[in-house]
């Protein structure tokens, strides 16, 4: 209990705030959200129906989701009120350049021999079940957390469509990024006392145990 309450005392913003974070960048961006839902529900479509996705604009289209994240969010928006955000937003930029720089290369492939569940259910999580924890946790629809436009989805997502990928030194790189950003906002949210921060190192746990699962 009293190192908690070192961590509470430690945090330079109240809870509200933090939630507000969301309800202001989901105003900027309307209508996307719904367009980014239909994308990413395509996409568990094809992965469902036995296709594979070409890396080539899978790889791309993700490094994206991560500059504009990092940028958008973490560095401007979460940065006016934590300091150490700017930081984590340079790990965003290097993300998303290696992720697209891999799928353009071609080697951030599906493989065809690994278990498919885990890595779909990951993503489906990330896309349709994130927005939910909102309205779950009794604020409004405004603050929901959106892939590519929030980061702890964008992360979640991305740990689920590398557990798919055919495994390599760089596939494991690029697991750093979204494992480190989401053990650090699981810390964050068990510092506000926020129960969401158990759903955050459920995520982290089941993308690294689905990126680690034998072939079949």
């Amino acid at each position: 209990m009293d190192g908690l309450r070192s961590l509470e005392d430690l945090l330079l913003f109240e809870p509200r705030v933090y939630w507000r974070l969301f309800a202001l960048e989901n105003e900027a961006l309307w209508p996307a959200q719904p367009v980014l839902l239909a994308a990413g529900g395509l996409l568990v479509l094809c992965l469902l129906s036995g296709r594979r996705p070409s890396g080539r604009w899978l790889g791309p289209a993700l490094g994206a989701a991560w500059l504009w994240t990092g940028w958008q969010f973490v560095a401007l928006r979460y940065g006016a009120v934590n300091w150490a955000a700017p930081a984590f937003a340079w790990g965003f930029y290097a993300e998303a350049m290696l992720i697209a720089a891999l799928g353009l290369s071609g080697r951030l492939v599906p493989d065809r021999r690994r278990r498919t569940w885990p890595g779909i259910g990951l993503l489906a999580a990330a896309l349709f079940a994130w927005p939910f924890l909102a309205p779950l946790d009794g604020r409004p629809w405004g603050q929901a957390e959106v892939f590519a436009i929030a980061p702890d989805p964008t992360a979640i997502a991305t740990l689920g469509l590398l557990a798919l990928a055919v495994r390599s030194r760089w596939t494991a790189l690029l697991c750093i990024a979204p494992a480190l950003w989401l053990a650090a906002s699981a810390l964050t949210l068990f510092t506000m006392g926020a129960w969401q921060g158990w759903a955050v190192l459920a995520a982290l746990i089941a993308g690294l145990a689905a990126r680690l699962l034998p072939l079949r």
